[in-house]
């Protein structure tokens, strides 16, 4: 069971009531039992404390956006089948297991598949795309309305709130469009780069 700041706040403070409504319950109060007590209320607000801090890590996800575009799904049909299906799998699970609306791989030059709501456009990568292959660094733009380059994306899904560009090599890159600002996760540009890591053999491996 996975949990978050909110949940961890809550069971802290269900635990720190027990503890009040405990102490009231009991007849007689020996020293060992007191210290138990206090023990136990502190253990409650320290769980309280750090779902406070999960919070503040936790990213605050906007409304979800009305984005233009059509729901696509396309790939280069010159990559072998078995890259193929493993960019089809990848792909899926990002667009269901995060809050992507839009992903697209490209690989030197050509767009090897583009997936979900995205422009009809042929999308040119611009200056933020190849300074994430040149450095070989995850991009994340939390929040495309306060990005100057913003309009390099517009042919990849035009208003696109939110931006992840994971490299998967000096010639390639995955770039992800999410639903609202701020609704990557941590633990989603880790997977995601880990599958980048994996691609990267792949094609190594086909050549491509």
């Amino acid at each position: 069971m996975g949990f978050n700041g909110k949940s961890l706040i809550l069971i802290g403070a269900i635990l720190f009531i027990f503890q009040i409504a405990n102490f009231f319950s009991i007849d007689a109060i020996t020293p060992e039992l007191e210290r138990a007590q206090v023990l136990a209320a502190i253990a409650s607000l320290i769980i309280i404390l750090i779902g406070f801090l999960f919070k503040q890590f936790e990213p605050l996800a906007g409304k979800k956006a009305d984005l233009n575009g059509e729901n696509n799904f396309s790939f280069d049909n010159n990559i072998p089948h078995e890259v193929v299906d493993e960019l089809a799998w990848g792909s899926e699970a990002i667009l269901t297991s995060t809050a992507a609306a839009a992903v697209l791989i490209h690989n030197d030059g050509v767009n090897v598949l583009i997936r979900g709501i995205t422009s009809s456009n042929q999308f040119k990568p611009g200056e933020t795309c190849q300074r994430s292959i040149k450095e070989m660094k995850l991009i994340s733009l939390a929040n495309t309305k306060f990005y100057p380059g913003r309009d390099e994306f517009n042919d990849f899904s035009p208003d696109i709130p939110s931006i992840l560009i994971v490299p998967i090599n000096n010639k390639a890159f995955i770039l992800i469009g999410g639903w609202s600002a701020k609704c990557f996760t941590k633990s989603d540009e880790k997977w995601i780069n880990n599958w980048a890591r994996k691609l990267n053999n792949i094609f190594l491996k086909n050549n491509i």
